[in-house]
């Protein structure tokens, strides 16, 4: 096997369909496809560089989140018990864990008195919804999110996870003592005292672990995204994160010669490390999600500009006279994705093709009562609708910009060989219409 073979299988053989092909090899490929565009995303979008400005934000924001969550917490009574939590997810470096819950109740300490009260409320929320917004609109450009949520939902929707989140972890905190307090009680049994101490010391934490991520998946752009296809990403980052936490706690014994030179001060660059590493595992399965919600996208990995114009204009064609024949008859009009069924045209092509059709007024998007899914019909008679009027529109389209500059490219050619060639133009399109487009595929 050679390099050209294999750059030849990731760019066209793994995209190929064979319906001889087992549906073990198809569902396999399916997964090394998404998991192929995940990596390529990873890198062309920059995620580096977002998983460093992460780092930083979560740096800035992570006292006043630890606060709150001390301070409700420390309201149901678990305010110890999210201490021991805390010296346990830091057991391996515990200067981290020992500065951040200092840090924590110092910061209680001042927001309780004084001119403190009002700024470090202040800056407190401040950080924290940074944090999120900043987050947020890292997931919104894996999602190819164009807007952003409106200043309401800003609102509601970032007081909900600042208080929510909290909540929640000091709830699982209180499950978490009974099921420990439940295991202790089964030690006398053999059997189930080991099948407990497995449970609870590998398979809860991650479960809980993947569940975090998992939500962070669904809820966090701003996007429709489908609980089924957060499930295995999700999972797999909670897989990824406790092998880093077990990779951050084991390996201190390999860095006693940095502790050494750095002291204390060691600490805090292996956190960032740390910090920095989990950011590469959220962003990747997040990409991973949107892969493997979006793999139809991005089949082939063809893009409208690897069409040639002739075959860009057959294939709007194709489309144009799908969805004409289907208004004809009454039927109820085709989405993005049944068009892509019916002609085998890749679904970025055919997405691009509608939105050229939409501009020149060939046709409109309709919004079914699934909000989420848009439909296509023909905006005239379909009996008037022929190839060459098809045709002159899409190839008018954009309009042309340079004449607001005052360029006349008609000055610089033969006028006599001009006309032939607009009368010769002419004669085409007055021949192109008399084919309606309905009548190209039936």
């Amino acid at each position: 096997m050679t390099i050209e073979s294999i750059k030849h299988f990731f760019k066209i053989g793994m995209w190929k369909k064979n319906d001889n092909s087992s549906p073990h090899r198809n569902l396999l490929l399916r997964m090394l496809q998404k998991v192929y565009l995940a990596i390529i995303f990873f890198f062309e979008r920059g995620h580096i560089g977002y998983a460093t400005q992460l780092s930083f934000s979560t740096i800035l924001a992570i006292v006043p989140l630890v606060s709150m969550i001390f301070a409700i917490a420390n309201g149901f009574g678990f305010g110890k018990y999210i201490e021991e939590v805390c010296r346990e997810t830091f057991s391996g470096q515990p200067e981290v864990a020992n500065w951040l819950i200092q840090l924590a109740n110092s910061y209680l300490v001042h927001a309780q008195t004084g001119l403190f009260i009002g700024i470090g409320l202040i800056f407190m929320l401040y950080s924290i919804i940074s944090l999120i917004n900043t987050v947020e609109q890292v997931f919104d450009s894996i999602w190819q999110v164009k807007g952003t949520r409106p200043l309401r939902r800003i609102l509601t929707d970032y007081t909900s996870m600042m208080f929510l989140v909290p909540i929640a972890i000091v709830i699982m905190s209180g499950l978490s003592i009974f099921i420990y307090g439940f295991a202790d009680q089964l030690k006398e049994y053999w059997v189930l005292g080991s099948m407990a101490r497995f449970l609870i010391h590998y398979i809860l934490p991650w479960f809980v672990m993947s569940m975090i991520f998992v939500v962070l998946f669904i809820f966090m752009p701003n996007t429709k995204v489908k609980v089924s296809k957060a499930i295995g990403p999700g999972v797999l980052a909670g897989a990824l994160m406790l092998g880093l936490q077990w990779v951050y706690i084991h390996g201190q014994i390999l860095l006693t010669s940095y502790n050494a030179i750095y002291g204390s001060l060691a600490a805090l660059p292996l956190f960032m490390l740390w910090m920095q590493i989990s950011w590469y595992i959220c962003l990747f399965c997040a990409e991973l999600c949107y892969t493997n919600q979006n793999l139809e996208f991005y089949e082939y990995l063809i893009e409208t500009k690897d069409v040639s114009h002739l075959n860009r204009m057959m294939m709007s064609a194709v489309i144009l006279s799908h969805i004409c024949n289907r208004f004809a008859r009454g039927q109820r009009p085709y989405t993005a994705l049944e068009l892509k069924t019916l002609s085998n045209i890749p679904i970025r092509v055919i997405t691009d093709i509608l939105y050229n059709l939409c501009k020149v007024n060939l046709i409109a998007e309709n919004n079914s009562m699934d909000l989420n899914e848009i439909t296509f019909s023909p905006t005239s008679d379909t009996d008037k609708i022929t190839i060459g009027k098809m045709v002159t529109l899409l190839e008018a389209h954009p309009k042309d910009k340079y004449e607001n500059l005052g360029l006349d490219i008609s000055k610089t050619v033969c006028k006599e060989v001009m006309d032939r060639m607009r009368y010769v133009r002419c004669e085409y399109i007055k021949s192109l219409d008399d084919f309606p487009v309905k009548d190209l595929v039936k």
